[in-house]
């Protein structure tokens, strides 16, 4: 009883409780990863099992009776391939075993005669056994993994195993020079054929892989962006947390030096540490995002095109997750290199999703990115969208800090409001540029962001 009121007691301490919780899940997480690999384990021999048995029907008869040249081999030496981690050697005792015996239950439906179905397909069991063994020591163990020592130990295995069957079907004289010269053919061929099936399906994993890495790099890119963008302004935020701090320590030299009760002394004096943590804090995570995040990813320079590619992709995963009917189209007519491109990318994805936010569910909305070049002096990045537009009362105040138009009636949560107060600033400091926006409610709003063409380096 005191021992469960203990742990009870320990269960009911936040800290305890949730390092007590947090080891439960990752135990059972633990074991779910275990028997997932236990599953795969299983299923992927049963499956070579299976196909190579269904392969089995498709052959032809050659050399000799009941001696065949099935598919069946071709499916085998693919799953060898795709399922490295599989022992060749307990493998082809589960196919030898299956593939025979389903061959057999097949040819006695239909000639009735079970011991002759069972002479005409038991043998190939030796064949598996065999093909398994050299697999096992001439390639799987060998260090030295190519496509070429696979394609070389593919013929010496089938050619052996095929050369072992037929002797213990036919006896040891009838295996001559011509038969195992026809068998080496065969192996050749049928190698041939797996080696294409195995280059294919690895050309078109390497695709999916690069695809996947390229996508990967695309949201890496601008998840950096938005980091380095909040940065940006945490950075901006510590100047003014510092102000902050001052006036608190003044304040309380002030009150110090007069007449002021001592409890509003202390609470001045706290008030001004407490900022002063806060502003460590702020200093401890800027370090934190810069050393541990966005160093590791830092690129010097990227292409303007490139840029907006990875924008667009990232614009279409939004619309995507919020189930909405908007087409992102992009013009770019001219093409630099962009040196801030992080601080670029902020700008123009808070735009950009500001104009996905309102577009209501319901219409069918277009979001469109020009990039121009006017008068050869400025770029004009032009954001348009069919969403409800501005308000013309709120058009002085859009970039006001605190400014928003995201408030969710269901929740009462709004926006914090900083979004197009940063991207001014940027677009100002960064850049030395301007930022200018045009709306009519209901039916549009334009915005222009005007950078100088010295701020890039022309292609």
């Amino acid at each position: 009883m005191l021992q469960a009121e203990k742990h009870k007691g320990i269960m009911n301490r936040g800290g305890a409780g949730k390092f007590l919780h947090d080891l439960l899940c990752l135990k059972e997480k633990k074991k779910a990863d275990q028997e997932r690999l236990y599953m795969k384990k299983i299923k992927r021999p049963l499956l070579t099992a299976v196909c190579v048995s269904i392969g089995s029907q498709l052959y032809i008869n050659v050399l000799t009776d009941g001696f065949i040249i099935a598919l069946a081999v071709v499916i085998f030496g693919v799953c060898l391939h795709i399922f490295p981690e599989l022992n060749p050697i307990k493998l082809s005792f589960l196919t030898g075993f299956c593939s025979p015996v389903f061959r057999c239950m097949v040819l006695w439906t239909t000639s009735g005669n079970l011991a002759r179905s069972a002479e005409v397909a038991l043998p190939d069991m030796i064949f598996y056994f065999i093909f398994g063994f050299i697999y096992y020591f001439l390639y799987y163990k060998n260090s030295n993994k190519n496509y070429t020592s696979f394609w070389t130990t593919l013929v010496v295995c089938d050619a052996l195993s095929n050369t072992a069957e037929l002797a213990f079907m036919n006896g040891l004289t009838y295996v001559n020079p011509t038969v195992i010269g026809t068998l080496f053919t065969i192996a050749m061929v049928r190698a041939v054929m797996i080696l294409t099936v195995c280059l294919t399906v690895d050309y078109y994993k390497s695709l999916l892989k690069k695809e996947e890495h390229e996508l990967r790099y695309k949201k890496l890119m601008v998840m950096a962006s938005v980091f380095d963008s909040e940065v940006y302004f945490m950075k901006k935020g510590i100047a003014e947390i510092e102000d902050v701090m001052k006036k608190a320590y003044l304040l309380y030299q002030k009150m110090n030096n007069e007449a002021f009760p001592k409890e509003l002394h202390v609470l001045t004096l706290d008030i001004a540490k407490d900022v002063h943590e806060i502003k460590k804090g702020y200093i401890r995570v800027i370090k934190g995002l810069q050393d541990n995040f966005l160093t590791d990813i830092k690129i010097t320079s990227l292409n303007i095109r490139d840029l907006i590619n990875i924008l667009a992709t990232d614009i279409e995963d939004l619309v995507k997750h919020k189930n909405k009917q908007i087409q992102f189209v992009t013009k770019v007519y001219s093409n630099f290199i962009v040196q801030e491109h992080y601080y670029l990318m902020s700008i123009l994805r808070n735009i950009v999703v500001n104009a996905v936010d309102a577009i209501p569910y319901e219409k069918e909305g277009t979001i469109t990115l020009e990039l121009l070049k006017l008068d050869g002096q400025f770029y004009d990045f032009r954001i348009t969208d069919n969403g409800s537009g501005i308000k013309k009362d709120d058009m002085d105040i859009i970039f006001a800090p605190g400014y928003s138009t995201k408030f969710d009636e269901a929740t009462g949560d709004i926006n914090r409001g900083l979004g197009l107060t940063l991207v001014k600033d940027l677009v100002e400091e960064q850049f030395n540029g301007s930022i200018t926006v045009e709306s009519q409610e209901n039916i549009y709003t334009r915005f222009d962001i005007l950078i100088p063409v010295t701020c890039f380096e022309e292609n």
